[in-house]
């Protein structure tokens, strides 16, 4: 029988579609294998935020006591960390990240499944050296590591970003920021000078904030990982001249900004407070230094103190030299400790005593000191604290 050319191809056509139905079917059930066998332990979560594609790796020694797959998990999780860091990069520089990485890592792995979407793993080896090698590939979400670095925001810092113009010139020498920072140091708070980090994106920043931008008085928070921004302007024109006295008006503006709390704790406006001078330079600067000073007393009075206080840190067994320094970096490495000095140290009887200036109290710095899981906490007092330590 013969059959026609418009038969053929009809018949050609379907074979065709056939053909590419079933290579589709086997690419996607090849490909929900190969993810699911990396896949984190906790099925992937539906979320609206943005997923961040992140390649890491980490690697763990492979010790007599420690088996392979001991040392491949141990391995992934290193990976994980280092995902989740680079993530936090995007948003944190690099100094400030380094200082707060240990307390950063913590909350991480308190969080890790809402953070980690899912990942699988692209290579794996057992090298030659005796470590165990991976690199995976990780969807990061944006939102949930955003959610902790507010979390870790510092309370007891303070970064100051003003505008200053005198008859529309820039100061060179800023006022009212002088102004605001004394007021704020006598608080008890620790000042973070941006200007120390010079690169595009505080550059961009700052100049947003003085535009007004409160979204970008959040990122620069962030930035530094401190709660508190404070922005201000103040700017003159002239009044008029009596004889040989000039006079200027000075209009100003404070703003404090509690970045964890999403909150404007203090939204402070004076207008037109009046300078003198013999010319009309001067007479604005007379406002600005007035108009300053006012406004930073008044603003800085809804800033709740930080007295910074002294706690006595007793550790006992501590047997050695080397165990004692690691345990001074550890507790140095503690948000909120400003200062660690040495106390009596007797490696005899295997006791140390280490003298803590904090912003916080007993209890907050014997939560964290648990934390390290090097230490048990004995005693808290409401200014000493009794620890014993662990393998140090």
């Amino acid at each position: 029988m013969k059959v026609n050319s418009a038969d053929m191809n009809t018949y050609k056509l379907v074979v065709l579609w056939m053909v590419l139905l079933l290579i589709l079917i086997y690419s996607s059930a090849h490909a929900a294998e190969t993810i699911s066998a990396g896949k984190s332990e906790v099925p992937k979560k539906e979320t609206t935020g943005t997923l961040l594609d992140m390649l890491s790796g980490g690697s763990a020694s492979i010790l007599e006591n420690i088996d392979v797959e001991e040392a491949k998990e141990k391995a992934i999780e290193k990976a994980k960390t280092e995902a989740v860091l680079k993530v936090i990069g995007l948003y944190v520089n690099s100094e400030t990240l380094a200082k707060e990485k240990t307390g950063l890592i913590k909350g991480f792995r308190l969080k890790q499944d809402e953070i980690i979407s899912e990942y699988r793993i692209v290579s794996e080896e057992r090298g030659d050296d005796g470590f165990y090698r991976v690199k995976i590939f990780s969807k990061i979400r944006e939102d949930a590591v955003k959610g902790l670095l507010m979390q870790n925001l510092r309370d007891d810092r303070v970064i100051v970003v003003t505008s200053e113009k005198n008859m529309r010139n820039v100061l060179k020498r800023n006022v009212l920021e002088h102004e605001l920072i004394q007021k704020i140091k006598g608080k008890g708070y620790a000042i973070v000078d941006y200007r120390t980090v010079k690169n595009k994106t505080v550059n961009n920043l700052v100049s947003l904030i003085r535009q007004g931008n409160t979204e970008a008085v959040k990122k620069l928070g962030i930035y530094y990982l401190t709660d508190y921004v404070v922005a201000g302007f103040v700017e003159t024109e002239f009044s008029q001249q009596t004889k040989d006295i000039y006079s200027a008006n000075a209009t100003g503006q404070v703003k404090i900004h509690q970045i964890g709390n999403k909150k404007e704790i203090v939204s402070l406006t004076k207008h037109n407070m009046k300078g003198f001078g013999s010319n009309t330079d001067k007479a604005g600067i007379d406002a600005i230094k007035k108009i300053s000073d006012k406004m930073a007393q008044d603003s800085i009075k809804a800033m709740p103190g930080k007295s910074v206080k002294n706690i006595t840190l007793k550790i006992k067994e501590i047997g050695d030299y080397a165990s004692f320094r690691k345990a001074k970096k550890m507790i140095s490495d503690i948000p909120y400790v400003k200062d660690v000095k040495d106390g009596k140290r007797d490696f005899d009887i295997e006791e140390t005593t280490l003298y803590i200036k904090t912003t916080k109290g007993t209890d907050y710095i014997a939560g964290k000191i648990s934390e390290l899981r090097k230490f048990v906490v004995k005693e808290v007092g409401a200014s000493d604290i009794t620890v014993e330590a662990r393998k140090i």
